[in-house]
């Protein structure tokens, strides 16, 4: 893919601006508050309100266990004032519902399927059972008037998203994907807000269908309307000054790379893929590729009486495009803030590699379509990579199409070990998902320490449809 041809495509995001959202948030809390109610009773963990998103009730009274019930069904959304636009979307939400958890929690998942075909839902990042991964090399898909239940136990705190394995290209496109938080009780209680932020592409006021022309095989799907929380519209609300919060961002879209930055602020990058970094970072703009999350901690400026939050694409020219999608007025006396400390433990030591692996991007022009392949197949007609569970190993991805691909791993965490040669910062982390752009070299670590089959994909999601994917089996 050229990455002119990309830059092109870029600058057709429409946003329209202001509307109001509710404000509800937790009260700024000291560095030492752990969000554990004292009632007189064991203790008990009290989960942070998240700002932005509709929370799905727990409808299991146990401290240990989350039970919520979701469906997937045809419903509409107001996003144009030429009429109602038709959608398929959890909970008749678009995004779909927040879905809330503690480390440690069984969480449980009673989905109806009312859509027209099969469907299943992925839990993007999290490191839980195969057999609850929604993929259907594992789950068949949940027939039309079916129900299915998801249990797992949540290991790991951070920020994930649910979206389904199916036709994935279409079903996120149309609405079906959902934030999905693990709470930490240890961790600091800040102020959190959650933004879902996507782009759809419309045709009046309804959705494109999800057609596999030349250009979005090349590129993948670039809409035209850029969605934050499922709004056209600016959001709004408040801050208080002096005072940090926690963002919690992650890009759905189908194929578009994104950069975040808040304004009137200072901020820095506390967790990439949900995982709080051991050294919190400060940059110019944050890269959001799909599929990814970040997490940014923000305080507004002394003085500030606004902050925003703006998505910053390249316009083509060498510049940058800036779209505003959330802006908050800040009150109380000016004050200056101080940063939170995280407390987040090392990342696990890198071990000499037992086992190593090689993963080759590349694509090229079939009979019929661009055939994007790892290491020469395309998802179907692949050679699945086995590996022992446990194990130092190390993932070489060589990219060889120019394009870019979001890589993604299911049941996993990796930690880059370099990019080109080099350690870049904004590569730290444990992480599910990574952006291999251009001709990039990465070397990925890992242990694998979740055995099952797993799911290794382009989140560029027409290069997953069009045969970029493959399969990695972790043996016990």
């Amino acid at each position: 893919m050229s990455r002119h041809l990309l830059l092109l495509l870029l600058p057709s995001v429409a946003l329209a601006c202001s509307a109001d959202q509710p404000d509800t948030k937790t009260s700024p809390a000291s560095d030492s508050d752990s969000g554990i109610v004292d009632s007189g009773e064991p203790d008990v963990y009290q989960m942070p309100t998240l700002w932005g998103l509709t929370a799905l009730e727990d409808l299991d009274p146990a401290d240990d266990v989350v039970e919520v019930e979701m469906t997937a069904a045809i419903g509409e959304v107001d996003w144009v004032d030429s009429g109602p636009t038709e959608v398929w979307a959890y909970n008749d939400l678009v995004p779909g519902p927040l879905i809330q958890a503690k480390v440690g929690d069984t969480v449980r998942i009673r989905f109806t399927n009312e859509l027209g075909s099969g469907t299943t839902i992925h839990w993007h990042g999290l490191r839980i059972s195969d057999e609850m991964d929604g993929v259907p090399a594992i789950q068949d898909p949940v027939e039309p008037g079916e129900t299915f239940v998801y249990e797992f136990v949540v290991p790991d705190a951070g920020t994930f998203w649910y979206h389904p394995h199916v036709r994935t290209h279409a079903a996120i496109e149309h609405g079906l994907q959902g934030m999905l938080v693990v709470h930490d009780p240890a961790a600091p209680l800040l102020s959190e807000r959650a933004f879902v932020v996507d782009d759809v592409l419309l045709n009046g006021n309804d959705i494109a269908p999800s057609t596999l022309d030349h250009m979005t095989q090349m590129h993948g799907r670039h809409g035209n309307t850029l969605l934050t929380n499922g709004a056209t519209e600016q959001l709004a609300g408040t801050m208080t000054a002096g005072q940090p919060e926690r963002w919690r961002i992650v890009n759905t879209a189908n194929a578009r790379t994104m950069w975040v930055r808040p304004t009137n602020a200072r901020w820095r990058v506390v967790a990439i893929d949900g995982t709080v970094l051991p050294e919190p970072f400060e940059t110019t703009r944050g890269l959001l590729p799909v599929g990814q999350r970040l997490d940014l901690e923000v305080i507004p400026d002394e003085g500030a009486s606004d902050v925003s939050l703006q998505i910053e694409l390249p316009d083509g020219s060498g510049g940058w495009a800036e779209y505003p999608v959330f802006s908050a007025t800040v009150d109380g006396d000016p004050a200056e803030g101080a940063w939170t400390d995280w407390g987040a433990a090392p990342l696990p030591a890198i071990e000499d590699a037992v086992q190593e692996a090689e993963l080759i991007l590349d694509g090229a022009a079939g009979s019929t379509t661009i055939e994007w392949t790892i290491n020469g197949e395309m998802y179907g007609e692949h050679t699945p990579l086995e590996f022992a569970a446990n194990t130092p190993t190390v993932i070489t991805i060589r990219e060889r199409s120019r394009a870019e691909h979001p890589f993604h791993l299911h049941g996993q965490f990796f930690q880059v070990l370099d990019r080109n040669g080099d350690v870049v910062e904004e590569d730290g982390g444990l992480r599910d998902t990574v952006l291999v752009d251009g001709s990039d070299t990465l070397r990925l670590y890992t242990t694998f320490d979740n055995p099952g089959l797993w799911m290794a994909h382009c989140h560029i999601l027409e290069h997953a449809e069009l045969g970029m994917m493959t399969e990695m089996i972790v043996h016990e």
